[in-house]
């Protein structure tokens, strides 16, 4: 298993490619202006909800004493993996759908 420092590190370039993403759809959305759909719009901010949920794991793991952190990181895991799930699908929804408002 990795340790504390790599399961840190990996969580958090994976949160700062993810807010990068994030940050790149809403400049898109924003020159768009009125013409961004409800539906861009909702999935942007699922997106933005799934980023801080990870965002909230990642602290709580950093919070996690050295004693505590595998015990955290087992049951963060499955939730981390949905999470990533989630965000990877989410990306590739979200970015049609801002894609589609510029065809």
């Amino acid at each position: 298993m990795a340790d504390r420092q790599q399961i840190q590190a990996e969580l958090e370039a994976k949160l700062e490619a993810g807010g990068k993403k994030v940050d790149e759809l809403k400049a898109k959305m924003a020159e768009s202006g009125d013409a961004a759909s409800e539906e861009a719009k909702t999935a942007l901010a699922q997106a933005e909800k799934v980023l801080n949920e990870g965002k909230a794991k990642l602290s709580e793991l950093a919070d996690a004493s050295d004693e505590k952190f595998d015990e955290v990181w087992e049951k963060t895991k499955d939730v981390w993996d949905d999470l990533s799930s989630q965000v990877e699908g989410g990306w590739a929804s979200l970015t049609e759908k801002v894609k589609g408002m510029f065809s």
